[in-house]
């Protein structure tokens, strides 16, 4: 996807997990019709794309690694049902290139790597080979895999992508010095590997290894990522430190009570209004009907120079 002008309104990528661990819908669409229930709700609700993923990477999971061969069952079966019946763009949410070249062969059109091309070294290549799309997420946990904030996740990539000298340079860097760091070497990796500009998005990774501050800052600067030429796709729907802020101000958040889900899926929607009213291109979410409205007022005050400048009637 390329850098859009300042003329087109943020899209919205609808979350699909195939896992039976999800941080926010554990396994309620692990079977295939489930999921291809829930790809033509999103679609229907507004999703131009759908992101699958068969391996879940919340804090404190439960079910771990998953093994290659299990991963590409949960995951192209899906990408196959959907590609049947709709010509949605849609990403396969993995860091094993395995994984990647059998959803990008099944009908997938972008690859969504949480380890930024660092977590496979043949991943680039896969990507490259396909022509596909690929976002590059900025991993801080595993560039401070000692850090309080990452020692609670699990553990990403094979092998060590950074060596120990690099990781205690990295201690002593502030999170947008990291995230520029990691960026430039996972970029150098992409072109390496041949994979052409245009076919790049940047993610700052928030919610992963982040503490509060951090994951405010990074979405207080997510500039930085244009400045650096590139698309943002951004995830931050039901992160953990959006339901921090909210339980600090006295507001539900338990997701066992009615208004607790509704708030969580409320705080992320103004994040996302947020993000659209900065020009990032795609938000990552669960709920798409309430980020599809933010989506739609950020996008109208931030192109407010092509409204119509229509008398508006009086409300009933």
């Amino acid at each position: 996807m390329e850098k859009k002008d300042n003329h087109t309104k943020t899209a919205i990528c609808g979350i699909i997990n195939v896992t039976p661990d999800s941080f926010s819908d554990g396994g309620q669409f692990f079977a295939i019709e489930e999921a291809l229930k829930q790809a033509r709700k999103l679609i229907a609700e507004g999703a131009t794309i759908l992101d699958i993923g068969g391996e879940s990477t919340r804090p404190g999971s439960s079910y771990g690694y998953v093994e290659i061969e299990e991963e590409i069952q949960r995951v192209v079966p899906v990408i196959k049902a959907i590609r049947q019946e709709s010509d949605v763009l849609i990403s396969v949410d993995t860091w094993k290139s395995q994984v990647a070249e059998a959803a990008l062969k099944a009908g997938a059109h972008i690859v969504n790597d949480i380890t930024g091309l660092m977590g496979d070294e043949k991943m680039a290549e896969v990507v490259a080979k396909a022509g596909a799309q690929v976002v590059i997420m900025f991993n801080p946990v595993m560039a401070r895999p000692q850090h309080p904030s990452s020692l609670i996740f699990p553990h990403f990539g094979f092998g060590e992508p950074f060596t120990k000298e690099d990781l205690e340079e990295f201690e002593q860097l502030s999170v947008e010095e990291l995230m520029t760091v990691f960026f430039d070497r996972a970029l150098a990796r992409a072109e390496k590997a041949g994979i052409s500009k245009e076919k790049i998005m940047l993610d700052s990774g928030i919610g992963f290894g982040l503490t509060k501050k951090e994951n405010l800052i990074l979405l207080r600067d997510l500039d930085k990522l244009h400045e650096m030429g590139y698309p943002i796709f951004l995830g931050v729907s039901r992160k953990r430190f959006v339901i921090n802020i909210l339980e600090e101000n006295g507001f539900e958040v338990n997701p066992e009570t009615e208004a607790g889900f509704r708030n969580r899926d409320t705080a992320s929607a103004h994040v996302t209004s947020i993000a659209a009213r900065q020009g990032v291109e795609v938000v990552r979410v669960h709920d798409v009907a309430s980020h599809k409205m933010a989506v739609e007022i950020a996008s109208a005050i931030r192109l407010a120079d092509d409204a119509e400048n229509l008398n508006l009637k009086q409300y009933k």
